[in-house]
């Protein structure tokens, strides 16, 4: 495997890929596995570009409001949590801390429960988690 010079850039692109054409039995295995990778591999240089779009828009973002329970309380002076960078960095420690769990119903994945230090709590249905990963995935190319 290679990548071209700009790795954040193809990294991005090849997991739009695989979450757009991967039609196999780890559907919510790979859509963690890119979540993961778009939150942390970017994180420096792209995910900045996320706008702090009220958290009523977030169905534009793919996730009903509604899966947000707890928003948490701001770790640093600047932030807010109840946007979409707010959001968007409330996962990225979810994730990359481990701080999840998937909600299981006859055997299949239906969900991942989120949650973080900070008092965070989201249940994101997989339909919804996939969307989220699209849609980030083609604002982090553009950036």
């Amino acid at each position: 495997m290679s990548y071209n010079s700009d790795f954040e850039r193809a990294f991005i692109e090849r997991s739009l890929a695989l979450v757009q054409t991967y039609g196999g039995p780890y559907d919510a295995t790979l859509l963690l596995n890119c979540l993961l990778g778009l939150l942390i591999v970017p994180k420096e240089a792209c995910l900045a570009s996320i706008p702090k779009d009220p958290i009523e828009q977030l169905h534009k973002w793919g996730i009903d409001p509604s899966s947000i329970t707890e928003f948490g309380t701001a770790t640093k002076p600047d932030e807010d949590p109840h946007n979409l960078r707010g959001l968007v960095c409330r996962l990225r420690n979810s994730v990359a801390h481990f701080r999840f769990r998937p909600e299981p119903e006859d055997g299949e994945v239906i969900a991942f429960h989120f949650h973080d230090k900070s008092g965070f709590k989201a249940t994101v249905k997989l339909n919804e988690l996939k969307s989220f990963v699209e849609i980030l995935a083609e604002h982090l190319q553009n950036k």
